[in-house]
């Protein structure tokens, strides 16, 4: 387990449905680059990832889920981001090992437990501070989503505590010019095209509890001029390990903002129905690309390590750490198989 200070902004990691994965977001960003640190795509086929039409077939299908993410730059994409049941129901068609378990709420009662929960995780004394400075001056609170679908441990566990990485994936597949960069130990700065910088850190870092303070200045076509505002988002997983050895992760994530004053929180306040179906849904997103690209790496891990190759603005380590997750995946996923091929040649007894 690793735990680290925090005194940052934002990470905008998210941004995919049909193709997987990012390009900008606005005030709902600071939810969700609270939201950061986790990635999706919606439209993979995920229960029958296309194995037949090659490493193009998948790559193209991993842009598509990218560009799904929403980020509002004007008021007629806010249009076409009513809830559409239609869509909804087309997930579950699709996707039969991605499913919502729980939606999101900002009731009362689950930010009371919320916030009793992350009274109780360890922190170092300066995390500690951090957390009480948000919580003691709350403006806004969002438990997003619960999900759970299929994926391998230890590709999640990566990604998450690499979003430099993930960032640097998306601009290689052509899909996103936004910058990530490392700046020290679970330390991260983003610089977004539309003028959003912020600042991350991770206040606490494990397998099943990740808890990352943000801060920054965020814009938004729905406010006049852009906000400054900080804020923890605190990512709970756990793993499900099935009878055939497939592993599903079933996540959620708590989110809590502040911001510098009244008339900020009040503006706020009043976007919050359409920031919070915003937040929820790029939840939703980011969990979906976990899942494709996991599929992707146990299916057709080419073009990923294609892809490892041409990562920038990282740790030179990073491409061949990256290239060995995929592997790890593939190889385990081939075990796995081999092994329910046995069970299933074995006589009746």
């Amino acid at each position: 387990m690793h735990e680290a200070i925090i005194v940052l902004g934002t990470v905008d990691i998210a941004r995919g449905v049909r193709k997987v994965i990012v390009n900008r977001m606005n005030y709902p960003r600071l939810m969700l680059l609270l939201c950061s640190v986790f990635w999706i795509s919606a439209g993979l086929e995920a229960g029958e990832l296309d194995q037949q039409g090659g490493a193009s077939r998948i790559a193209e299908q991993v842009r598509g889920s990218v560009n799904r993410m929403k980020s509002f730059t004007d008021d007629s994409a806010l249009k076409q981001y009513a809830p559409n049941p239609q869509r909804e129901k087309e997930l579950r068609r699709l996707l039969p090992n991605f499913q919502i378990t729980k939606k999101g709420t900002s009731s009362r009662e689950e930010r009371e437990l919320a916030t009793a929960r992350l009274r109780k995780v360890r922190l170092t004394n300066s995390g500690r501070q951090t957390s009480n400075r948000v919580l003691e001056n709350l403006s806004l609170f969002r438990r997003l989503p619960e999900i759970r679908f299929e994926v391998n441990p230890e590709t999640y566990d990566y990604f998450l505590g690499h979003p430099d990485v993930v960032v640097s994936l998306w601009r290689a597949m052509g899909i996103s010019s936004m910058q990530l960069q490392q700046t020290g130990p679970f330390q991260y700065k983003m610089d977004n095209s539309d003028g959003t910088k912020s600042e991350m850190f991770y206040l606490r870092r494990s397998k099943t509890t990740n808890i990352i303070y943000c801060r920054g200045e965020f814009k938004s076509p729905l406010l006049k001029k852009p906000i400054a505002g900080s804020g923890i988002l605190c990512l709970h997983s756990k793993f499900e390990k099935q009878n055939d050895g497939t592993v599903f992760v079933r996540h959620s994530a708590d989110v809590f903002i502040t911001f510098p004053n009244a008339a900020i929180e009040t503006a706020a306040k009043m976007i919050s129905p359409v920031s919070n179906y915003i937040s929820d849904r790029n939840f939703q997103e980011i969990s979906l690309f976990m899942h494709t690209i996991s599929l992707s790496m146990a299916r057709q891990p080419s073009w990923l390590q294609q892809m490892a190759d041409r990562l920038q603005n990282v740790h030179p380590d990073r491409r061949q750490e990256l290239r060995q997750v995929i592997l790890n995946n593939y190889h385990q996923n081939q075990k796995r198989l081999a092994s329910r091929w046995n069970e299933l040649e074995q006589p009746a007894m």
